[in-house]
């Protein structure tokens, strides 16, 4: 073969050769990224941040805006320099990013391709011109938290450490303090502490707000976060710092985890045969639990119910289902879910035939009941038998799926929201109850009925005409036996049918005898 045609036929090889790459599907760019895809083809930089984008433009439950998307990533990549050394000028043409007498400049549109174009400009002029002292690594990890930033609350990247923490299994135990934690006004609150444990010994009191950890600010930090860092091995130490509402001063704890067994679900027999059933949080346990509670109170003969969730932050979806399915038909909707594409649709259904649905209930729930408590409600208030008593839920009614990323990093992202059987957003106005406690007890936030949900509640009472009603009738109030407890307790009295409407009935006869 002459040199010449040898070169032809290696020349035609060769164009086989990248056609045939060209032609080959591309399964791990997500679609409509053309632009993302052609930039990473032959480079890994930015992959991960492209997994992520990728991810946000197809799952995300509301549907994105690319522009503010990559608005925010740019803006956590600026955010990762020296400010003594950078300025970001922005204004509605084009935005000037000055770093150590360089600058250059970029605008975004809502072109995915161009906007991508303009990122790149501005992850490699800051590498270079930082004489790649600002790593790769670091400018891809604070776009991607840019990103996460600009959506809600709940979504959050793990790095590859947390999300092994958020993956480990809850068997019922793990190294910590002992306490239930929330977030409210992006706040974290101690929800309250667990019996017997460091917090509890250290003198840590529901309501505390968390300020730092081991000297870290958790300004801004996520709910996940907070507890990965509390978390850990037993027999470990960790430095709480918290600040008491009653109190000015910060309280400073060094605390030695423990193991902690979780205990999700209190039983006790009342007296009139009422079941007491105070639900902490759904966890794996958390069935397995409630049945051996319900078994007491078959044996003890109960009439009826009531199904505390003040204070219990969620937790597991199908335990809140299975919880539900205790008390409804089987086949009764429990909840359903809707995503952003109309058929990302899904519904959770009653699950037992031999159920409790003709024994009449009440729940108890208060600001602090969130996520999986407000299904159980929820569920249980639409299907007409049970009565909601207390204060608003907290409002968050939305899924979190958890994506693996292809470095071994994580992605806890909203896909798509919870509502009642009837259709109520939970996110937009949580569960009102029909019985609304006003909290006006001195010392403790006053919490007014919602005037702009669904429905408003159709009783209102106040916690200090409670107490006074009932400790003139000889009755001892504690924290654990409150005036919510000891109103529905004489709402179930003598009460066997599950009936919303006589239950209602007995609560006014009880409101029309209080003095206000």
């Amino acid at each position: 073969m002459t040199p010449n045609k040898k070169f032809q036929k290696y020349s035609l090889g060769l164009l086989a050769g990248i056609l045939a790459l060209l032609c080959l599907p591309q399964v791990n760019i997500p679609v409509g990224l053309k632009g993302i895809a052609d930039a990473g083809f032959f480079s890994n930089d930015l992959e991960v941040f492209e997994e992520v984008l990728g991810l946000v433009s197809e799952k995300y439950v509301y549907p994105p805006n690319h522009k503010k998307l990559f608005s925010a990533a740019i803006e956590g990549m600026v955010k990762n320099v020296d400010s003594e050394l950078l300025t970001l000028s922005k204004n509605p043409n084009i935005n000037t990013i000055r770093y150590k007498n360089q600058s250059t400049r970029y605008r975004l549109t809502y072109d995915k391709n161009h906007d991508w174009d303009e990122l790149l400009k501005v992850y490699y002029f800051l590498h270079d011109q930082s004489d790649k002292a600002i790593t790769k690594e670091n400018l891809e990890s604070s776009a991607i938290e840019g990103i996460m930033s600009s959506l809600d609350t709940y979504s959050q990247y793990m790095d590859k450490d947390s999300f092994k923490k958020s993956m480990r299994d809850t068997e019922g135990k793990y190294g910590g303090l002992g306490m239930v934690i929330t977030m409210k006004d992006k706040r974290l609150y101690v929800v309250k502490t667990m019996r017997d444990s460091p917090a509890e010994r250290a003198g840590i009191l529901a309501d505390d707000s968390f300020m730092s950890v081991n000297g870290k600010e958790i300004v801004g930090m996520h709910i996940e976060e907070l507890a990965n860092l509390l978390r850990g091995y037993p027999d470990t130490k960790v430095t709480v710092t918290l600040q008491r509402p009653s109190e000015k001063r910060k309280r400073t704890y060094t605390l030695t985890r423990e193991i902690i067994l979780i205990s999700t679900v209190e039983y006790k027999t009342l007296d009139n045969q009422i079941g007491y059933l105070k639900i902490n949080s759904f966890s794996k346990q958390t069935e397995k639990q409630l049945k051996e509670g319900l078994e007491q109170a078959k044996e003890n003969d109960v009439k009826g119910f009531v199904l505390d969730l003040r204070e219990n932050p969620g937790g597991l979806l199908t335990q809140s289902v299975k919880v539900a399915s205790h008390f409804l038909f089987k086949g009764r909707m429990v909840v359903y879910t809707q995503g952003r594409a109309e058929d990302d649709y899904h519904e959770y259904r009653g699950l037992y035939r031999d159920s409790l649905h003709q024994v009449p209930v009440a729940i108890l729930i208060n600001q602090y009941s969130a996520s999986a408590s407000e299904i159980v409600a929820g569920a249980l208030r639409d299907s007409g038998k049970a009565l909601i008593i207390g204060e608003n839920s907290y409002g968050k009614g939305s899924v979190q799926t958890i994506f693996r990323l292809s470095d071994g990093s994580g992605l806890r992202l909203t896909t798509s929201k919870y509502y009642t059987p009837s259709g109520i957003d939970i996110t937009e106005h949580g569960i009102v109850p029909e019985i609304h406690i006003i909290n006006d007890v001195a010392g403790e936030e006053v919490q007014e009925p919602d005037k702009t949900g669904p429905t408003l509640s159709s009783l209102n009472l106040k916690t200090s005409s409670l107490n006074k009603f009932f400790e003139k009738q000889g009755i001892t109030l504690t924290p654990e036996h409150d005036s919510a407890m000891e109103l529905a307790l004489r709402i179930l009295k003598n009460n066997t049918v599950a009936s919303k409407k006589r239950s209602m009935e007995k609560a006014r006869e009880i409101a029309a005898n209080i003095n206000y």
